[in-house]
């Protein structure tokens, strides 16, 4: 049995306040940001998803990413939300920002995810992206109250808003 990588962790320039995630070629329309998108810090689309990283300019983090069966909070998180994500082509799986890309080379097959989205703090800011093989409900919404406006349970709109 081939033993697959469940774990990858990304060092990422970000910058335009934005971190994305996709299984589709990139479309100018699918990375419009209108007023509920801004309030909320997301942008999701069927196997497009943006979400903003809080610190303004350009700057490189580590941007953790996980398949799992089920989801762990980080302690050190201080936003935390889940949306749907869709593995629409997996070999388009892409992480990026405007100044760097990176494939993801989890073994994500095609369907429906579970993707939980963290902005975490230790001693320096870092990101999770864990993929949870879910069923088709998945709620986009808060997981917990943040200093940023995010409250727990609260729906994320989908779609440009």
């Amino acid at each position: 049995m081939q033993h697959m990588k469940l774990t990858q962790e990304v060092d990422l320039t970000i910058s335009h306040h934005q971190i994305q995630v996709r299984s589709r070629d990139f479309d100018e329309e699918l990375c419009q940001w209108g007023e509920i998108n801004i309030k909320q810090g997301a942008v999701i689309h069927p196997g497009y998803l943006t979400f903003d990283p809080i610190p303004d300019d350009a700057f490189g983090a580590w941007v953790k990413l996980a398949l799992k069966e089920a989801f762990t909070e980080d302690p050190n998180a201080e936003r935390r939300m889940v949306v749907p994500f869709d593995v629409l082509d997996p070999g388009k799986l892409e992480l990026l920002s405007v100044m760097s890309n990176a494939v993801i080379e989890l073994p994500l097959e095609e369907g429906r995810y579970a993707l939980y989205y963290e902005i975490c703090e230790d001693e320096e800011v870092y990101y999770r992206l864990t993929f949870v093989r879910e069923g088709e409900d998945i709620q986009a919404r808060f997981l917990m109250d943040d200093e940023w406006g995010g409250r727990a349970g609260e729906a994320l709109s989908e779609g440009h808003c």
